[in-house]
């Protein structure tokens, strides 16, 4: 099956060759691990995309911490039409999330997304079908996603679904963004997921610029998590510095990083 997959990719870059666009970064992260030690996370990715207007596809590599090159992601696909599409690959899920560049996300619920999968684009709606095991059987799904969005005046709104066949339980999200003018935004996700403890959960973002401040919470605590992080741009430099505070704990988690495009 990887070979297939492979001989897949190969050909369909046969037919987008022309449209190609590579694109390359140098990544370093540095955060703060359970022992409270700053570790500096150090990553290079390189990136192949290209559309023929009919055939599509994406390669992604990057380094992991052995210093090894793995295979990130990678999608092959078809435009069906000018307002559908689908592909195959491990191109990660559709189903609504949150957080900043590293923290964040503390409380909303966050199905896995590991795994190839099939993704079917048709206007607004977005649906997935995550795969078992594609070396075994590659008829045996996992998980189906499928998420909605749409855009009225200076509103964004969408819902997202996740649904494990084999338990048959459902994860449930919902977003609501509001544009406060150009370069400002108010936004909130919800979730609800069953198999958890505290089922209901939620996030809120206020963006302004590069500087953006969240708050989040469950059904146990509405006020767990407060976060702020700025993201911005120096010639061909991009960074970020953004810390997560812990209100129970009163733990601050502090996180950074630069990359540079080349």
């Amino acid at each position: 099956m990887k070979k297939l997959t492979a001989l897949l990719i190969a050909l369909g870059f046969a037919g987008v060759t022309q449209a190609a666009t590579i694109t390359g970064t140098v990544e370093v992260d540095i955060t703060e691990n359970s022992s409270n030690d700053y570790i500096s996370t150090e990553t290079i990715k390189l990136g192949i995309a290209g559309d023929s207007g009919v055939a599509f596809g994406s390669i992604n590599v990057k380094t992991n911490a052995s210093d090894q090159v793995v295979l990130d992601e990678y999608s092959i696909g078809a435009n069906l039409t000018d307002q559908a599409s689908v592909s195959y690959g491990d191109q990660g899920d559709i189903f609504i999330g949150g957080g900043l560049e590293t923290v964040g996300a503390n409380t909303i619920a966050n199905p896995s997304d590991a795994g190839e999968s099939i993704i079917l684009n048709v206007r607004k709606l977005s649906l997935r079908g995550k795969f078992s095991d594609t070396d075994t059987d590659i008829s045996d799904f996992d998980t189906v996603q499928a998420k909605y969005s749409t855009t009225v005046s200076k509103f964004t709104v969408g819902a997202s679904v996740d649904h494990t066949i084999a338990t048959d339980d459902n994860i449930y999200a919902g977003s609501v963004a509001f544009a406060l003018n150009e370069s400002a935004s108010l936004s909130t996700v919800a979730t609800h997921d069953a198999s958890l403890t505290d089922e209901v959960a939620y996030e809120s973002i206020l963006s302004v610029g590069g500087l953006s401040a969240y708050v989040d919470g469950n059904e146990a605590d509405w006020s767990k998590n407060v976060g702020a992080g700025y993201k911005g741009t120096w010639k061909d430099l991009g960074y970020y510095v953004e810390a997560n505070y812990n209100l129970d704990t009163e733990e601050t988690t502090p996180a950074m990083g630069v990359s540079v495009a080349f």
